[in-house]
């Protein structure tokens, strides 16, 4: 019997326009100062290598730390002092994005629905921002990070989607099989390759990123759908 269900965030729970959100994280960026601040004529193009190298993050470290070793190799700036930069960043600057993205009231529903029936509750987005980020996008959401008993950070993941270890990493720390869950997601590359493993997964399609056709054994649907999906489910 499948007991828990594991939701993506960003364009999933947080509605937003993944290509405007991104262009604002990247101007934000740009006016935080980092780059000033690292020094050299190719800081951009590290931050950009140290993100990529979470993104393909084999275990070898947690993806904050393959973060900031990689922007240590590429600039030599102190990963302290990279830290606080950022989390100077994320407590500050960041928020302004909240104007990217809205609360869907389904979605609301679905999470309160979902815990009514027992339903145990993951938060596997992305892991490449630290808690910080992640949290306060979770509010944007209109949601609390105690709906959740897992939360996928930078900083306690030692991969990412889609390799199927960022999804195994999870049901380890978890206790749980893919057997017993649900993922529910909008990108059909990212969130869905989870189902190889034997998640039974929903594709939320009103910011979709990818061809819905390429998941044909997936239920779909908006967010109204999204709601009704969690209303047909039995109680735990």
């Amino acid at each position: 019997m499948r007991k828990a269900v594991f939701f993506d965030l960003d364009g999933t729970l947080l509605p937003l326009d993944m290509e405007k959100f991104m262009h604002g994280y990247d101007a934000l960026i740009d006016q935080s100062g980092l780059f000033e601040f690292l020094g050299g004529t190719h800081t951009k193009a590290a931050f950009k290598k140290s993100i990529h190298a979470m993104l393909q993050n084999d275990g070898r470290a947690l993806n904050s730390d393959v973060f900031l070793n990689t922007l240590y190799a590429e600039t030599k700036a102190d990963p302290d002092a990279v830290s606080q930069h950022f989390d100077a960043f994320y407590k500050n600057g960041f928020l302004s994005l909240k104007s990217c993205t809205r609360t869907d009231r389904h979605a609301v529903k679905t999470i309160a629905l979902l815990r009514q029936k027992g339903y145990r509750l993951v938060l596997a987005t992305n892991p490449l921002f630290p808690p910080v980020a992640t949290n306060a996008r979770i509010e944007w959401a209109g949601l609390d990070i105690n709906d959740f008993e897992y939360i996928s950070y930078f900083d306690n993941s030692r991969y990412c989607k889609p390799n199927s270890e960022y999804f195994l990493e999870i049901l380890d720390k978890t206790g749980l099989s893919a057997r017993e869950c649900y993922f529910v997601g909008n990108d059909v590359a990212d969130d869905m390759a989870c189902l190889s493993l034997g998640f039974e997964g929903f594709l939320v399609l009103d910011h979709l990123i990818g061809d819905a056709r390429r998941v044909p054994s997936c239920a779909k649907g908006y967010y109204s759908d999204l709601l009704g999906f969690a209303e047909s489910l039995p109680k735990i």
